[in-house]
């Protein structure tokens, strides 16, 4: 379905995944443009990004207008946004009007209480799936798909766990993260199980406002986070020593994270806050254990206990091929 295909790929920097959506695209036959949805990266721009687009306006407009141009010589059979955090109705027209012919996807990797202003462009797109299983019930505009998992993942679960760590975390801070991180990073030091907890905030100055605006960062050290990104490989080789791996997701947030989809893949077991995942084909109370973000009881049997398989048709639903041929199609 994607041979020969050519693809204008837009999509907000985000861990190298990107790269490997890209990369994945080109490896099924697509000939593939990608550009990042932002004209920068910097931390103030992305904050003036979410405060409020017009503050910035005059540089996206700019910045697209100059891709419109670089691209003006291809017909493109598909456009394709993930998240659609920087796109305004108006750019959107325009490449509509260079691009007539292909078609508009959208994949929204973020709730829409978080980018209320993403809805402006939902009727310029052809197609709009959304991680949020709340968010696609509500809007019939919506289809639901999860995330997925790199291949890598999958690698992960054929070696042979060597349970270097009993439970392991990698995420962004947040104000109502932290203190589940404590509590829990708290219950591996008293019943001596082994962890390892990289919290990471993208500016040290991101700290300093949780300080001050948030009471649960009011005890928090500037030692307990990380302000440089782990790589792809890094990652790989921390989950690989992992026995659990704990995920929290942002507290109004229904859609599952990323990481809970590399955990599946991994076939390591989760730890999570999510009620939702409950809903989910994956579901097994053997490998997934659901804590209360506000009274996190963590079981050290749960930890100990091995991961059961489960049906091999359900891990390849959530692959990143499965995933793009669903978006797609």
């Amino acid at each position: 379905m994607f041979k020969g295909k050519k693809i204008l790929f837009f999509s907000i920097s985000f861990f190298g995944y990107q790269s490997e959506i890209k990369n994945k695209l080109i490896e099924l036959g697509a000939e593939v443009d990608y550009y990042d949805e932002r004209p920068k990266n910097t931390f103030w721009y992305k904050f003036l990004i979410r405060l409020n687009k017009n503050l910035v306006k005059n540089r996206i407009e700019k910045y697209y207008n100059n891709i419109i141009k670089k691209t003006q010589t291809k017909d493109y059979d598909y456009v394709f946004f993930i998240k659609g955090e920087v796109i305004t109705p108006k750019i959107l027209k325009k490449i509509k009007d260079q691009q007539p012919k292909a078609k508009y996807i959208l994949y929204l990797w973020d709730s829409i209480e978080h980018r209320q202003s993403v809805q402006k462009v939902f009727p310029l797109f052809d197609k709009i799936l959304s991680f949020d299983l709340v968010d696609a019930n509500k809007n019939s505009l919506l289809k639901f798909r999860p995330l997925f998992y790199l291949d890598t993942y999958a690698d992960i679960s054929q070696l042979q766990n060597k349970n270097t760590n009993d439970l392991i975390f990698i995420g962004t801070a947040h104000p109502d993260r932290y203190p589940v991180l404590m509590k829990a990073r708290d219950f591996c030091k008293i019943n001596n199980l082994k962890s390892y907890f990289f919290i990471y905030l993208q500016d040290w100055r991101i700290f300093y406002l949780w300080k001050l605006f948030s009471k649960s960062f009011s005890k928090a050290r500037m030692n307990e986070f990380e302000f440089k990104p782990l790589n792809k490989n890094q990652i790989i080789l921390i989950i690989e020593s992992a026995s659990c791996v704990l995920d929290v997701e942002k507290s109004n947030q229904s859609g599952l994270t990323m990481r809970t989809l590399e955990v599946l893949g991994s076939r390591r077991k989760l730890i999570t806050t999510n009620q939702s995942i409950k809903s989910y084909d994956f579901y097994n109370e053997h490998n997934i254990l659901i804590i209360n973000r506000k009274n996190p009881v963590i079981s050290k049997e749960f930890i100990k206990n091995q991961y059961q398989e489960i049906d091999q048709e359900i891990y390849k639903k959530y692959s990143l091929e499965y995933w793009l041929k669903e978006v797609f199609e």
